[in-house]
């Protein structure tokens, strides 16, 4: 015997329909049944709930290391920059910070270098575009530009490799660490990003449109100055860097200093006679393809 769901009339177990109020017993859940439905639905919602929670706390996790890391990178530029602020307010007075900055300063400076060289040679071949409709030079192409960046590092390294060098044979005491050389060797040449700055600045005043000679070399001046105080800059931070570094000179100091100069010299010697071979050749490749078109043009007239 069973009850009936709807009136709780007691009906064979057998029965489809209630002989008291007619209910379908076929459409009647059994106990069992709703429960396991219950239960199956209690246990997806935890289950939902408990993704959301998990979803939601790495979510948390994400934007908290997101956080942090762009706290560090605000914290590691403002570092930078009172780093910065300070050498050049006291180029000697060594500042701890970070050993990095220094390589930041160098690279910054070689851009600068870079972005005027690049400057002044695409206004020529602008000027040069203009002046004629015959035929059409292309700019300095981005492998140009990415060589002349790679050989002022070149550049740089001679100077920091040698001077490096030179400290550590030349003093018969304590040797200066190589962290600590950067270091001195950044803030002392931190001014040069200032003048590499106004050099960029002053390649964009230089004129190639005019007709006289005279007013285009004019243009030039301040690029010249600038450039000549940029490597002056690095001269001096040689020099000042070996006399600073070196506490018992095996030689006099200014002899230490001359030979470095020397021996930056040379290395910019080869650099000019090996690496700068290629850098020449894709400039020049530049006014051979105007030559050769000057050429054509004028060889299909006559």
């Amino acid at each position: 015997m069973k009850k009936c769901p709807n009136c709780g009339t007691e009906i064979a177990a057998n029965a489809k329909f209630c002989t008291h109020c007619g209910y379908d017993l076929t459409k009647a859940t059994p106990a069992s049944a709703t429960a396991n439905a219950t239960s199956a639905n209690q246990q997806q919602s935890a289950s939902t709930e408990k993704q959301a929670a998990s979803r939601s706390a790495a979510a948390d996790t994400t934007r908290t290391a997101t956080n942090q890391q762009v706290q560090q990178l605000q914290s590691s530029a403002k570092n930078y920059f009172s780093w910065l602020l300070a050498s050049w307010k006291n180029p000697s007075c060594e500042v701890r910070t970070e050993s990095y900055f220094s390589y930041i300063s160098f690279v910054i400076e070689a851009l600068f270098m870079t972005l005027a060289a690049v400057t002044i040679s695409n206004k020529f071949l602008t000027t040069a575009n203009d002046s004629q409709s015959y035929f059409h030079i292309s700019k300095l192409a981005f492998s140009t530009d990415l060589k002349i960046f790679l050989c002022l590092l070149i550049g740089m390294c001679f100077y920091l490799a040698v001077g490096y060098v030179t400290c550590l044979l030349g003093s018969r005491g304590t040797k200066v660490g190589f962290t600590t050389y950067m270091e001195r060797f950044g803030q002392l040449t931190n001014y040069a990003i200032i003048v590499n700055l106004l050099l960029w600045f002053a390649s964009s005043l230089v004129n190639f449109s005019v007709d006289n000679f005279f007013t285009i070399a004019a243009s030039f001046r301040w690029s010249i100055i600038l450039l000549s105080v940029s490597v002056l800059v690095w001269q001096l931070g040689l020099i000042f860097v070996i006399n600073k570094s070196v506490t018992q000179p095996l030689i006099s100091r200014v002899y230490l200093a001359l030979i470095a100069v020397l021996v930056v010299s040379l290395l910019f010697y080869f650099m000019d006679k090996i690496i700068l071979q290629d850098l020449q050749t894709a400039l020049l490749s530049h006014a051979t393809d105007f030559v050769n078109q000057i050429g054509n043009l004028f060889g299909s007239q006559y």
